[in-house]
């Protein structure tokens, strides 16, 4: 998830977004869908109605020791299994 204004495309549904903090926001939706429209974080499960606060809450609370998947093609670690998925 590189830089700001260059278009991020989500490799689940070809979506395009302008920066990674969108898209990585748009990766946490796919992780709930069909899941009554809450997100709950992976680490601490505290529920947030809107993708964009489990967000803000997972950078301000946790950090790399909490990501729970792993890539087995590279050394990055994740917090969601859609994030996994769009890394190779």
């Amino acid at each position: 998830l590189a830089e700001e204004g260059i278009n991020h495309e989500c490799k689940l549904c070809n979506q395009m977004f302008d920066s990674p903090a969108k898209l990585l926001c748009h990766l946490i939706e796919h992780s709930f869908e069909g899941m009554g429209g809450t997100f709950k974080c992976p680490v601490c499960f505290t529920v947030f109605v809107q993708a964009n606060k489990l967000q803000q809450h997972i950078f301000a609370v946790h950090g790399q020791e909490d990501k729970i998947y792993d890539c087995s093609q590279c050394p990055q670690k994740f917090f969601f299994q859609t994030e996994l998925q769009v890394c190779f």
